[in-house]
């Protein structure tokens, strides 16, 4: 009894510290998601890859420099549910974007809305959403 005890024990310690990571990492921590963010800028970069797929863009700070933001997203399934392929946006491509931007002040966010060139929206893909009727 003391053994199953101890195994079982052991096992509820493994799964607390393999969720807690993932929470760590899935939980959206680094972002303020109650400040969201609009941002124009010009693709430099798309990666439509496992396990988060990623927007850069070019956008022009208060000065007129470009800085360049990284834009997380979520996996290409959630995403192809929502609308969104991998050959969606290209390098030089003008979009604009709502994030939520970084608690720590760095150029990089999470994806929430995608305002493509002719004015086509998609959403971040969050689960439950659907693509918006065109």
């Amino acid at each position: 009894m003391r053994t199953k005890r101890a195994i079982s024990f052991g096992l509820l310690a493994g799964v607390l510290t393999v969720c807690g990571s993932m929470q760590a990492h899935h939980g959206g921590s680094e972002y303020d998601t109650k400040n969201l963010k609009t941002l124009n800028g010009t693709v430099t970069e798309y990666y439509w890859a496992n396990p988060h797929c990623q927007i850069f863009l070019d956008v022009k700070d208060d000065r007129g420099k470009a800085v360049n933001w990284g834009i997380e997203m979520l996996a290409p399934a959630v995403l192809k549910r929502a609308g969104w392929n991998s050959q969606l946006l290209h390098p030089g491509d003008v979009v604009t974007v709502t994030i939520a931007p970084s608690k720590k002040g760095t150029p990089v966010g999470m994806i929430r809305k995608l305002v493509l060139p002719g004015g086509k929206e998609l959403t971040g893909g969050e689960l439950g959403e659907q693509p918006p009727r065109q």
